[in-house]
């Protein structure tokens, strides 16, 4: 047999073999895409089955040792078939690759072995010289069908690959947290473990007759004595019990616990705690926290002490700009201290500090390695941490469900609730937008309200599983300023300075408000009366009515951001150079 017909068949082969390799990559490709857009809807950990297990677990007294079993059990399926997913498709991309390899040996070869075809001059076209128009010419046009065909298919194979190596899904990044965090037996500290998982209806529960973080009790803006009074004079003293001087500039509002109060206050020379004696005002201590870091640049309107801190009733936490995170004990004694790393933030570090009386939360969504962080709060050490995706400047709230105790938090595009125990992603509801830095609300019930400014305030009824947009409105929103709620009211203060009542069942809007000045303090539910103070310093106080009802208006003779701490027949007030103490 010659050369000149072998060249023919072998080409006629490598054309068939790059014909199959073809097909077999874009089956592949189609199967890949197909299957990374069916992850993306996927949601394990919010399974009815399982949603209704912690339920069952949440609820459950005595021995529950078997649910607990069935729960991890459970939840160590789901991860496994979505990881046994994951491994399918990575196989999927290599074989891809391996189909598109040959492929392409295959049209090399092809072309080196087809006989090339002698060449003959083009006549010239009849039509052309006539100066009619030239008929169309289908080779050319097959040409252009195979470009565009062989393009497609080079995206394809560039699309494909990059689903099935590089893109990890949200659902990978929450599920690749070890199992060990999601199963409380089997945390990395099972000593304390043990002791916490009742420790948030204990803490909770003496944490009332205290103000332990920002909006006192869970964040939530409610205070839980009611005897708050309604009419002071700065001017006079008439009703002022003490003021002092606060040394150090800060946004932080103040916290409460065991008769002392604690500020935080920092500048570009430092970063430090005070404590004061809650009925003389009298500084007890004063102590500095060392960065270990660079103060990066923040806006005067954050500072370098906005966050609020915390208190666990053994200790209290402080955060700042720097991301210098520090622990003292009531007397100011170091417990403990480390930096988080310089937060990414373009205004600063803005959210504040909550504990559950055993775990110290911290909310770290900056525009890089965004997550939300649980501390041992004797030791400093890391419970846990679940890696979250959106920026904000928002505070957590901790609030008890019918379903346990949940960690709320707002981010730029969602509210999303974590457990507190494990870290644990229980539901997240897409209804937020813009700059988020307002917390949410609860109606102490079953209902979350939250808000912000250039998208929409939205109400979320509890369920077994994911909440129910139960309204939506969009007129008065808080730039600054987190919501309050009654039972059945829902107040929302604007930074141009009004006021609007809404009933939490259906949105409505029952009255609103204009006052002179914006707020950027967060009004406080105090039995049948809200406080909200604006910037110039004029405290508001009004009936949790569904009429307007103004109770008082006084000025403080200084601006006030931070919002004010509510105790037994007194109110602390932080403004801008002094801290105050109104009542009896």
């Amino acid at each position: 047999m010659n050369e000149f017909k072998q060249r023919p068949v072998l080409a006629l082969a490598a054309q068939s073999t790059a014909l199959v390799a073809a097909t077999f990559s874009l089956i592949l490709c189609i199967l890949l895409i197909a299957d990374f857009v069916r992850i993306q809807k996927m949601d394990p950990l919010n399974d009815p089955h399982l949603l209704q297990l912690r339920e069952k677990l949440a609820v459950s007294t005595g021995d529950n040792q078997a649910l607990v079993e069935e729960v991890r059990t459970f939840d160590f399926y789901a991860r496994r078939a979505f990881f046994s997913n994951q491994e399918q498709r990575r196989m999927g991309g290599f074989l891809l690759l391996g189909g598109a390899s040959i492929c392409f040996i295959a049209l090399k070869l092809s072309k080196l072995w087809k006989p090339e075809l002698p060449k003959v001059a083009c006549p010239e076209r009849q039509g052309s010289r006539r100066g009619k128009a030239e008929p169309v010419n289908y080779n050319d046009l097959n040409a252009l069908f195979r470009q565009l065909l062989a393009g497609t298919g080079l995206l394809l194979l560039a699309v494909s690959p990059l689903l099935a190596f590089a893109v990890k899904s949200d659902l990978a990044v929450v599920l690749e947290q070890p199992v060990a965090q999601a199963a409380p037996a089997e945390q990395p500290a099972p000593a304390v473990q043990t002791a916490s998982a009742a420790q948030p209806v204990q803490f909770m529960a003496e944490a009332k007759n205290n103000w332990p973080s920002l909006r006192g009790p869970g964040n939530i803006g409610v205070a839980h004595f009611t005897n708050a009074p309604v009419s002071w004079n700065v001017t006079t003293g008439a009703g002022v019990l003490w003021k002092t001087k606060i040394p150090l500039q800060g946004l932080s509002s103040p916290i409460i616990w065991a008769g002392r109060v604690f500020i935080s206050g920092a500048d570009k020379e430092g970063q430090e705690v005070f404590c004061f004696d809650a009925d003389t005002g009298k500084p007890l201590w004063t102590k500095k926290v060392k960065a270990a870091v660079e103060f990066p640049e923040v806006t005067e309107d954050t500072g370098y002490a906005a966050p609020t801190m915390a208190t666990d009733g053994r200790r209290v936490f402080v955060i700042f700009a720097t991301g210098e995170l520090a622990a003292f004990d009531l007397n100011g004694t170091p417990v403990w201290q480390k930096n988080l790393g310089v937060p990414e933030n373009p205004y600063g570090m803005g959210s504040s500090l909550i504990s559950d009386g055993e775990r110290l939360f911290v909310q770290y969504d900056h525009q890089s390695g965004q997550k939300v962080m649980a501390f041992d709060g004797a030791t400093g050490n890391p419970v846990w941490q679940t890696a979250r995706k959106d920026i904000s400047w928002s505070s957590p709230a901790l609030i008890e469900t019918a379903a346990g105790w949940q960690l709320i938090l707002n981010d730029e595009k969602n509210v999303t609730a974590y457990d507190p125990v494990s870290g644990k992603l229980i539901w997240t509801v897409n209804c937020l937008g813009g700059e988020v830095a307002p917390s949410p609300a609860f109606n102490g019930k079953d209902i979350i309200f939250v808000a912000n400014e250039y998208a929409k305030a939205s109400a979320l009824k509890l369920t077994v599983s994911t909440p129910v947009t139960l309204w939506t409105y969009d007129e008065y929103l808080p730039e600054i300023s987190s919501p309050v709620a009654s039972e059945n009211l829902f107040f929302i203060a604007t930074s141009s300075g009004d006021v609007v009542c809404l009933d939490a069942a259906t949105g409505k809007a029952n009255w609103e408000q204009e006052f002179k000045k914006g707020f950027s303090s967060s009004p406080v539910l105090v039995g049948d009366r809200v406080y909200v103070i604006d910037i110039t310093g004029v405290v508001h106080i009004f009936g949790a009515e569904a009429e307007y009802k103004e109770i008082g208006t006084i000025a403080m003779g200084e601006p006030v951001f931070a919002t004010p701490a509510f105790m037994d027949g007194r109110i602390y007030i932080r403004g801008e150079k002094n801290l105050y103490c109104v009542g009896k």
